[in-house]
């Protein structure tokens, strides 16, 4: 099954984002747009895992952790994705992604919610405008009080995650 870490905003931090797009005219986009229900910020990818373990060591690793005082701000794009980012307790954060994370994963920690994919070259540049666009985006606030563990499944439409495991953070 394959795995992953991630803090899921609340509805109304999502509605927010989803009214934003709406009002900046952005879907029509040649880009690949995440659905809401997608939408996350992932603190650590485990691939191919097995479930029981997975939940275990995740319960272990939460435990301590502060709720974190988050929000949904500006955005940008890298490597063909378009994203919005993060603000507040983003060196917390860090830290609780450290510990969920492989040691041996070595990519830098950049903490944001997808929005959107793209292979052909021809979309970068009006993925810029959007991200462009949504630059002054700030959501409301809000307190991350658990980290679930989700399972990805792919098939021809995409991805489907489903949460198998809610950890609460400052237990």
């Amino acid at each position: 099954m394959r795995l992953f870490a991630a803090v899921v905003p609340p509805p109304e931090v999502l509605d927010a984002l989803d009214d934003e797009l709406d009002r900046l005219g952005v879907r029509s986009l040649p880009v690949r747009w995440s659905g809401r229900s997608q939408w996350h910020l992932t603190l650590a990818f485990y691939g191919e895992a097995e479930l029981a373990e997975r939940t275990r060591f995740l319960a272990e690793r939460v435990r301590g952790h502060p709720s974190l005082r988050l929000r949904l701000a500006g955005a940008g794009t890298f490597s063909g994705v378009l994203w919005a980012g993060v603000e507040g307790d983003v060196d917390a954060m860090a830290t609780l992604a450290g510990a969920l994370r492989d040691p041996a994963d070595e990519k830098p920690f950049h903490p944001h919610l997808t929005l959107a994919r793209w292979k052909r070259r021809s979309a970068q540049r009006p993925a810029r405008r959007a991200a462009a666009a949504l630059a002054d985006f700030r959501s409301p606030r809000w307190q991350a009080e658990e980290v679930v563990l989700m399972s990805s499944v792919r098939d021809d439409q995409g991805s489907t995650y489903t949460v198998e495991h809610r950890a609460e953070l400052g237990a």
